[in-house]
């Protein structure tokens, strides 16, 4: 099993020193394997139904956001930023890479910033980030301190208006210029490495129909039925398994 497992860090080691176009796909997973808040949990989705009375697809959503902004806030910094995770030494591997010029692009649906506070700067992130957030009215921007700093409901300190996270709350429609940007990366990509995601996620399924490269290396701590279709799959812990490529 051992050698096994070497054998295919061997392949993924070739592969990558031998792309010239490298595109990584990022599950959300990888936020939770770096102890970010996943509300998708069905542990925690079901504690803050008890404790709201509302599921939170039902509070993270732009209705509610509109009609009921104060409890949105309530539980928007108790549950959703109150766990911003802790980069994991492996995914450090992506930046090294990134400088090296092998890889040129991370495309995630992740809201947490990974790709970036692992030291990369092409990142595409479909769903934005916790990271960036702007006023309603004259959009000036603001850092995630200030709300987690605030009391009540954020609001900008020049109009008064409500501060919005920037990111896309359930239901909202993703930004139309990202995707396209993010669609040609694959499109250029001769190797494609996707990270804590199966082939069937939406966001593989919204991407794979443009790869047309030589490599589809999957690395996911999951079984799925879809595996077999990469040309490479590694199970176990993405984070552990980027580690012990020793990149």
């Amino acid at each position: 099993m051992e050698e096994k497992y070497e054998e295919k860090l061997g392949y993924l080691r070739a592969a990558i020193e031998n792309s010239q176009y490298l595109v990584c796909l990022m599950g959300i997973s990888i936020g939770s394997f770096c102890g970010c808040t996943n509300y998708r949990n069905e542990k925690d989705a079901l504690d803050v139904e008890i404790a709201y009375g509302y599921s939170p697809e039902e509070m993270f959503n732009p209705t509610f956001f509109r009609t009921r902004t104060e409890q949105f806030y309530d539980f928007y910094k108790k549950n959703m930023i109150n766990a911003l995770g802790e980069v994991k030494e492996g995914l450090t591997c992506l930046g090294r890479l990134e400088e090296q010029g092998k890889l040129k692009s991370v495309i995630t649906r992740d809201i947490f910033s990974i790709a970036k506070r692992a030291g990369c700067k092409n990142v595409y992130e479909i769903h934005g980030s916790v990271f960036r957030n702007f006023c309603s009215h004259c959009g000036k921007n603001y850092p995630i301190e200030y709300i987690q700093r605030s009391e009540g409901i954020p609001r900008c300190e020049d109009c008064r208006a409500i501060i919005r996270p920037g990111v896309s709350m359930v239901g909202e429609l993703v930004d139309n210029r990202t995707i396209s940007k993010a669609a040609e990366e694959v499109q250029k990509a001769d190797t494609l490495l996707i990270l804590g995601s199966n082939l069937k996620s939406p966001l593989t399924e919204t991407f794979l129909r443009y790869f047309e490269g030589n490599h589809l290396v999957l690395v996911n701590d999951e079984v799925h039925f879809a595996d077999e279709k990469a040309d490479l799959t590694i199970h176990g812990k993405p984070v552990d398994i980027l580690k012990d490529l020793g990149i």
